[in-house]
């Protein structure tokens, strides 16, 4: 079967074996398609028919406001998925944009086969939408730990409160970023100029490094 070990990789398949996954893909009304870095994967407004599962790759769920601003939401990585909660909220199109961060592969899940009961009794049905809710638990926790960021009042705040919790996750003062600098002001709703100020004069007082994506959270190495 194409791209089993890599559907294998992920929380949602993670126990089924050939035989199941390729049932789960009739049973499912599976399609794969492969996306660039820019390429939108979903477009916000479009027709809501499937929820995505991120099998390869990376992608940001971005929202555009009546002004034309663009807000980034949350990353999605490899396994993630996208849409379930549209789905059980019987919504009729996508809230939300979808775009690829890298090469990513997607693999495309009917929403009405997921949230109706299987008319074939598959062994592996509930066990895979359990493992999907599983994942919508652990995006929405990261969507409240984004409200934490974004309740600060100034930008330094939103910063070091969104890099507290990046170096906690690390483990390390030092750790990666999924953003470039645009990209995170979108996630923070800044502006990115005053962003970018900001973040120089963070580095000047000694408080942050950073080089790219790669950043130090200088303070965390002093206590």
């Amino acid at each position: 079967m194409e791209h089993y070990l890599d559907l294998k990789a992920t929380k949602v398949f993670k126990d089924a074996d050939e035989f199941e996954c390729q049932a789960m893909m009739f049973c499912f009304k599976t399609r794969f398609k492969r996306y660039e870095k820019g390429d939108a994967i979903i477009n916000q407004g479009d027709i809501f028919e499937d929820v995505i599962l991120i099998v390869k790759g990376s992608a940001n769920v971005e929202s555009l406001d009546t002004l034309g601003d663009i807000s980034i939401l949350t990353q999605l990585k490899k396994g993630d998925v996208y849409g379930m909660e549209s789905a059980y909220a019987g919504d009729d199109v996508y809230k939300d944009s979808v775009i690829a961060t890298e090469r990513t592969l997607v693999l495309f899940m009917n929403k009405l086969r997921l949230i109706k009961p299987c008319q074939n009794h598959c062994k592996r049905h509930d066990v895979v939408i359990r493992n999907l809710m599983q994942i919508v638990a652990e995006n929405n926790k990261e969507l409240m730990e984004k409200l934490v960021h974004l309740t600060k009042k100034t930008i330094r705040e939103k910063l070091l409160s969104y890099f507290s919790s990046m170096s906690n996750k690390a483990k390390s003062s030092y750790f990666d970023i999924p953003f470039n600098k645009t990209e995170l002001a979108n996630y923070l709703s800044v502006d990115r100029s005053a962003m970018s100020t900001e973040l120089s004069k963070m580095r000047e007082e000694g408080l942050i490094d950073y080089d790219k994506k790669e950043y130090r959270l200088i303070g965390k190495d002093k206590k």
